[in-house]
């Protein structure tokens, strides 16, 4: 009868272990798509607008003024910057300084807009005319984007084109990010 005893006791102890590591097994498997659910509703959602907005300087002069407005539609703040910024009137490129820090933006709006540059009525009227080799108006940039704790980090591309009616309206382009500008 020793060996039913010894029997009995390595197999509950075999079950005891075989169930402890199911319950780790669960347990991380658990964890891991918690942790996935946590960084996907706290990552950063944002959306750039670009305005193009009439400033009168006078004498009859309008000169539209251009910039970026991320819009953070996610139910989280979340950090922003904007680097690599130009402004292309036809086959002029203008490049705006970029800023280099962080700005905090908070849920259902941005508290920052960055400025691109200005389009005259020469800029206008040269793109309405075909003077140059590409006639459109663009706006590309980069949009980092991060979330308060930094455990998610995004970088995208955009291209806008900025259509030259009146009012002028930006309207994205992301066919043309994958393009090689000549």
């Amino acid at each position: 009868m020793e060996w039913l005893k010894t029997f009995s006791t390595d197999y509950a102890n075999a079950v005891t272990a075989a169930i402890a590591l199911i319950a780790l097994v669960i347990t991380a498997v658990t964890l891991y798509y918690l942790r996935r659910e946590y960084r996907a509703k706290y990552r950063p959602y944002v959306v750039p607008v670009v305005n193009v907005e009439p400033l009168d300087r006078g004498e009859g002069e309008i000169v539209y003024v251009v910039s970026v407005r991320p819009f953070n539609v996610g139910p989280h703040p979340c950090f922003v910057m904007m680097t690599a910024v130009q402004l292309q009137i036809g086959d002029e490129v203008y490049e705006t300084p970029s800023h280099k820090g962080w700005s905090l933006i908070g849920q259902s709006g941005a508290a920052y807009t960055f400025p691109v540059g200005h389009i005259n009525q020469n800029g206008i009227s040269a793109v309405r005319e075909g003077r140059y080799r590409l006639n459109r108006i663009e706006v590309r940039f980069r949009l980092h984007s991060k979330s308060v704790d930094d455990t998610h980090k995004q970088d995208q591309q955009f291209i806008f084109e900025v259509l030259a009616q009146n009012p002028p309206l930006a309207v994205i382009r992301p066919e043309w990010v994958s393009d090689t500008r000549p």
